[in-house]
């Protein structure tokens, strides 16, 4: 019976089974009981089409009159039905030949059904569903799709076929139930060239020669998610290693195999650390490692297959300790996989966050484990929870749980909140419920759903059952509510800020929770407390679980703290609750006297934290005094850990765009330099002395808050790294090897003051450079950070002027530049105000100067607003006289637009400029007299480089900056 999906066999006339709209889910009636898939492939040819035959076993598990499941763009379709005999279970069957099947491609089903619409399949039986087809490779990573690796020696190439089910991609690879919830055993067969190997999740079973072809078979799997099925043809060489009777292997190409002996040890030792971590062995007999030169992200978890992309696991430079460790956490991340997602699977990607959020989490705690002087849980602060903090700061959110459909809804949720602000929210309760009672809960999880899958209730009884018999919350009635507190969380969009407001004359605190954004949201949340008279930063469970309601007072008493009216209070000890926290302005004084006194008595997160959680507050202008902020920035001069430094940079970012061009600038920048010097020559002393280099993004925001406040040393660093990198192409990689995250810093900080024999030298050799390298790239984007209006202004010739013969960039890009260079650089603003004036009738003949235009008026400020309305009136006067058309229409005179974004600066300044600055006169009673470049001058330098800022403004424009872009 052939019946063809997309081929020129005649398709069946569509019966009811697709005249009503069915969901994008599938039925319940019917479910797999074994696959047994073989794949034909002529890959080593340059063969991309591949022959395949899956034979299912079904049960019918409610009377239906039709079997659906899901198939993609495969062709010459041939089905054969037999119905089992339930009492003989080695019968062929008897053979069915009274159905057909229809295709259905809204929900991609392919379903098999009688000619006559009957219920021809009852309760209770099972069938046997043989299906003939062809599929076609890709050569993006979805399905089976195929790479070359080019032997240039010998000019021979070599073609790989992968595979990449994850999330909805099985159904490209054979017709199958493609929901995790339908999870099967899959016994795979391939054959290929006698060139060639495969492996696949398990092990060998059968390798069967043909001669020039070989059919390789394997054991077969447990019952398994589709999403999670693999294999790989290759030419590939491997090395092994068994321990505790699983044998780990790494494939790769036969010329890298050995630049990935330290990625095999690792993973040797992170099943093994996972295993005694939880008290769950790894459940298979092999675990491989394949590094593709093409993969779906970085890797992907297959169950005894986890793939790579090549450079991921086989670095090329084993020198950097920076990479090495991403790259790690990387390869942990999905051997924790091997429990949290493979042996317990999600019932469907409502629930991705089970899968992601206990990978990311874990895969920093065994990592750390395994290499504690790595400090691993610090850049998970930097990598991981900075980012869930700050995504749900100014992003539309959506809960953790969350349900999804449409496989571009099902792609979509694998976002920051499933896999970072998830880890968040686990970690939190990790600490919250003792670490070892709710590692306890999670050894029940997985030993109790291991080869089914679950929803988050299960995880949440399973923490509970762990709970109730935690001899330390015994007397808790939240311990009964599990359910309720993590739904409170798993289901709500925003994040809490938590309000501790201390009345210190009838000795209550008063806890206010609200949602960062306005929606009505509350939540349980985990609350600790380290005080000046008992600071055990180390004890990070929780002490009381504040109600999801918007205030409750309670007494000291109750809280069972002992505190006067002058000791400090600091909640949320380590920051392990994923909240912010905020605190009355005479706590906050407490907190600054103690930092001064002795800041390590603080914990360095918590210490971090401060400064996190102020950073909203006073960029909306809702703190009550800016003086605290001032004595909490004064122990800085003797920080050394990098975290605060790294929440202080913001902060400190802010407030020196907003104080620019105040009287109180100068003074600002002069504090700044008092307190981020020691920490820049510690960091920066030089490198001959062998010191080990720290978190090269900590060091990037020292740099960068050292040079913008016109700290000399600085200013003298970065200035001869970028001019040996200018003049003598000096690699700043054998300083700086992850150049991407330094590499911007250095080169904006190294132009930012200039004379005029040098700039006129940069720009000599930005004339006579290859405008398609990244080095040119490198001069142009590093060249906005200069502060002299004069270079300003001949940069801005240069890329704008009618005389330009340069072609730096098409006239798009350009356009979309000059709001970058106007929001980054303060010093820039004056002088694209000067350079608009006389340049608006070459720009207005470009349909995307009037979008530019708009998005710069908002930052007019209120004193120059008769300004703007005069050159608004000359450019319209001009387009109109000329007849030229824009991709918008020209904003607005009195558009509440124009000085949108200066508004809140304005205001900030009038309510605490004169506070500040009367603060700093006390601070810093002598002058400054050192020897510093054009200390009056600011800049706010850009966002971490980008790999080619020329080729991809737009987008860069876009994200970093929020401009609509829409032209």
């Amino acid at each position: 019976m052939a019946m063809g999906l997309a081929s020129t066999t005649p398709t069946p006339t569509p019966t009811s089974h697709i005249l009503y709209t069915r969901s994008l889910r599938l039925p319940n009636d019917t479910y797999p009981l074994g696959y047994h898939l073989h794949i034909s492939s002529n890959i080593h040819l340059g063969d991309f089409q591949f022959n395949g035959n899956a034979t299912i076993d079904i049960e019918i598990r409610r009377s239906t009159n039709e079997i659906v499941l899901h198939a993609k763009n495969l062709t010459d379709i041939e089905i054969t039905l037999r119905l089992l005999d339930n009492n003989k279970p080695d019968s062929t069957g008897e053979l069915v030949d009274d159905v057909t099947h229809t295709y259905d491609p809204q929900g991609t089903f392919l379903i098999i059904h009688p000619r006559e619409n009957y219920q021809a399949f009852e309760a209770g039986q099972r069938y046997r569903l043989e299906i003939l087809y062809t599929g076609l490779m890709g050569t993006r990573p979805k399905g089976l799709y195929w790479m070359a690796y080019e032997e240039p020696i010998s000019n021979h190439t070599t073609y790989v076929a992968a595979t990449q089910s994850e999330p909805t991609y099985a159904r490209l690879i054979l017709p199958c139930y493609d929901e995790p919830a339908f999870k099967s055993n899959f016994t795979i067969r391939l054959t290929h060239s006698s060139a060639l190997i495969s492996v696949s999740n398990m092990p060998v079973q059968q390798v069967q020669n043909h001669g020039e072809l070989t059919t390789t078979t394997f054991q077969t799997t447990p019952v398994v998610s589709t999403y999670l099925v693999a294999f790989v043809i290759s030419d590939f060489d491997h090395i092994s290693e068994t321990y505790r009777n699983v044998t780990q292997s790494l494939y790769s190409s036969p010329t890298r195999k050995n630049t990935g002996r330290s990625a095999l040890k690792n993973a040797v030792l992170t099943v093994a650390a996972l295993e005694d971590y939880f008290g769950v062995s790894y459940s298979l007999p092999k675990l491989d490692h394949v590094a593709l030169k093409k993969n779906q992200g970085a890797a992907m978890e297959n169950w005894g297959l986890i793939t790579f992309k090549e450079d991921s696991i086989l670095p090329q430079d084993t020198s950097n300790e920076y990479r090495h460790i991403k790259d790690t956490l990387m390869q942990n991340h999905e051997i924790s996989h091997q429990w949290f997602g493979n042996l317990v699977s999600p019932e469907w990607w409502t629930y991705v966050w089970l899968n992601e959020g206990f990978a990311t989490y874990f895969s920093y705690i065994i990592t750390d484990l395994l290499y504690p002087n790595q400090n691993v849980m610090d850049k998970f602060f930097k990598d991981e929870a900075e980012h869930a903090y700050s995504y749900s700061s100014f992003l539309d959110v959506r809960p953790m749980t969350y349900y999804v459909e449409t496989e571009q809804e099902i792609m979509n949720v694998f976002d920051i909140i499933s896999y970072k602000r998830s880890a968040c929210v686990i970690k939190m309760f990790h600490h919250a419920f003792h670490q070892k009672t709710f590692v306890s809960g999670i050894s029940r999880y997985l030993k109790k759903f291991q080869y089914s899958v679950v929803n988050e209730l299960d995880l949440f009884d399973s923490l509970q059952s762990a709970l109730l018999q935690d001899g330390q919350f015994q007397q808790q009635s939240w311990t009964q509510m599990v359910r309720e507190i993590m739904l409170s969380w798993t289901h709500s969009e925003w994040l809490p800020i938590v309000s501790v407001i201390r009345n210190y004359e009838n000795n209550t605190i008063t806890f206010r929770q609200r949602s960062i954004h306005s929606k009505s949201e509350h939540w349980w949340i985990p609350l600790n407390f380290a005080t000046a008279q008992s600071h055990n930063f180390e004890q990070t469970h929780v002490e009381y679980f504040m109600p999801p309601m918007m205030e409750h007072t309670l007494s000291l008493e109750e809280l069972h703290l002992q505190l006067s009216g002058r000791d400090w209070l600091i909640v949320n000890k380590q920051q392990t609750g994923f909240y912010h926290v905020l605190y009355d302005t005479d706590n906050l004084h407490a907190i600054a006297r103690q930092l001064q006194q002795n800041h390590s008595v603080i914990h360095a997160n918590n210490r971090a934290a401060l400064f996190q959680d102020l950073a909203p507050v006073i960029e909306r202008n809702e703190i009550e005094s800016f003086e605290v902020v001032l004595e909490l920035f004064k122990y800085m001069e003797f920080e050394e850990n990098l975290m605060p430094w790294n929440q202080v940079a913001n902060t400190y970012e802010f407030l020196e765009l907003n104080l620019y061009g105040t009287s109180s600038h100068s003074l600002f920048k002069q504090f700044i330099r008092r307190l981020v010097k020691p920490t820049f020559q510690r960091l920066f002393r030089k490198h001959e002395a062998g010191e080990a280099h720290m978190d090269i993004l900590a060091q990037a925001d020292i740099v960068s808050m050292a040079c913008r406040a016109d700290l000399p040393e600085c200013l003298d660093y970065t200035h001869r790294l970028a001019h040996e990198y200018i003049f003598n192409k000096t690699s700043l990689g054998s300083e700086y090897p992850d150049l991407y995250a330094m590499h911007d810093i250095l080169l904006c900080m190294g132009l930012r003051h200039q004379s005029d024999e040098d700039f006129r030298k940069v720009m000599n050799v930005l004339y006579v450079t290859d405008h398609d390298s990244m080095y040119f790239d490198d001069l142009v984007y590093a060249l906005r950070c200069t502060q002299n209006h004069r270079h300003l202004m001949h940069y801005l010739n240069l890329l704008l002027g009618e005389n330009s013969t340069y072609s730096i960039m098409n006239e798009r890009e350009t356009l979309l530049y000059l709001p970058y260079v106007f929001k980054s650089n303060m010093a820039a603003r004056s002088v694209i105000w000067h350079f608009i004036e006389n340049k608006y009738k070459l720009l207005s003949r470009s349909p995307h100067f009037v979008q530019v235009f708009n998005d710069i008026c908002e930052y007019v400020p209120e004193h120059r607003m008769s300004y703007f309305q005069m050159l608004r009136q000359s450019i319209e006067i001009y387009m109109q006289q000329e007849n030229l058309k824009s991709k918008v229409p020209l904003i607005d005179k009195n558009s509440s637009r124009v000085g949108k974004k200066m508004r809140t600066n304005e205001q900030f300044l009038e309510k605490f400029e004169h506070q500040i600055h009367n603060w700093l006169l006390k601070e810093l009673p002598q002058p400054d007299s050192e020897n510093i470049f054009a200390a009056s001058l600011s800049v706010g330098n850009g966002s971490n480089r980008p790999g080619s800022i020329l080729s991809t403004a737009s987008r860069m424009v876009k994200s970093a900056l929020g401009v609509n872009l829409s032209l």
